[in-house]
């Protein structure tokens, strides 16, 4: 007695049937050559739209994965994947040496540099699996207390830049400051949290990146004075800050002319403003931030641009009492001249 098929293995039978008539797609491999060229395209394209079948006719976008019709414009070919491993060499003299090398680059920006050592006991075969949960606990006894305390503050520094909108650059150089304070055996006795406020505080000063002691103060939850005091020792003993120069005040006024939304003339006449208060010795221990908000509020009222002390004050987040002795001090230098 023969077996009957069922509608279902029916179906499959004709499936397969039409599929032996059928081309295969191309892989992925297929695509491309040894030399991470597409195969297709030294086969020739032709384009559905327009006919054309002249290879100069057709543009092929790398970066997109695109293949494009230069006569109608229609995408004859998307999503091409390049499988070529990404090569880099080192030496332009000896072109067999392959110096490719694979994965993320090396980054200051993580506690192990991007080269991290873990262990997945779950992915272990199952003989292996209690090995590898000993050497899980093994690679996290030996964490010594500076990498841990190093991934703590990296985790902070990135959270407060995040916070703060701080660019890159910033980033990059509070990083580098503290791993040099750690390596000068600076933090022992000091906060994570105010050795990371001095850490931003000095690169935002080192990348010309206005931000007051107060900002800092605000981002990080630190007091002024400790982050004061922390910075006072990374320029101490850290040679390559020791040559940092002082902020200039004019690094805060384009930042706070946006704020306020003054006009490009009264930015400039705030700026000769200064240059004269500098030259009269006015910026010899004074904060910038109060010589910035005192001729800014001259400049306002020689310009008409109404702008009160309270709105500047609030804005600078200075007080108007020192507002008030900096437009004091800048009359007083100002009608010598």
């Amino acid at each position: 007695m023969s077996e009957q098929k069922d509608e279902t293995d029916i179906y499959d039978d004709k499936m397969w049937a039409e599929a032996r008539n059928m081309p295969l797609p191309l892989t992925d491999e297929e695509k491309f050559d040894e030399d991470g060229y597409p195969t297709k395209a030294k086969e020739g394209y032709s384009c559905d739209e327009c006919g054309t079948t002249d290879q100069n006719g057709f543009e092929l976008d790398e970066d997109k994965g695109e293949v494009v019709c230069l006569s109608c414009g229609y995408l004859v070919e998307e999503n091409l994947i390049d499988l070529s491993a990404p090569t880099r060499r080192f030496s332009s003299e000896d072109p067999s040496v392959d110096n490719a090398h694979y994965g993320a680059p090396i980054s200051d920006l993580y506690a192990d540099r991007g080269l991290p050592t873990t262990f997945n006991p779950m992915e272990a075969k199952p003989a292996d699996r209690r090995k590898s949960f000993v050497l899980k606990r093994i690679n996290q006894q030996t964490v010594t207390n500076k990498e841990r305390n190093l991934a703590v503050a990296l985790r902070d520094i990135e959270r407060v830049v995040s916070r703060g909108s701080l660019p890159k650059s910033v980033h990059e150089e509070a990083v580098r400051v503290y791993r040099d304070a750690v390596d000068k055996q600076l933090i022992r006795g000091r906060s994570i949290e105010g050795m990371v406020a001095a850490s931003l505080y000095t690169a935002c000063r080192m990348v010309q990146v206005p931000r007051s002691l107060d900002e800092i103060a605000d981002l990080t939850r630190t007091g002024r004075k400790e982050i004061a005091r922390n910075y006072n020792t990374l320029k101490k003993h850290i040679l390559r800050l020791k040559r940092m120069r002082p902020p200039s005040p004019e690094q805060y006024l384009d930042r706070y002319i946006g704020a306020l939304s003054l006009s490009i003339k009264v930015r400039n006449r705030a700026a000769e403003l200064m240059k004269e208060c500098f030259q009269g010795g006015m910026n010899q221990g004074r904060n910038p931030i109060g010589i910035v908000a005192a001729c800014i509020y001259i400049a306002c009222v020689e310009c008409s641009e109404r702008r009160t002390q309270r709105q500047i004050a609030r804005e600078l987040e200075i007080t108007e009492v020192t507002i008030r002795n900096r437009y004091k001090e800048a009359m007083a230098i100002l009608e010598k001249k």
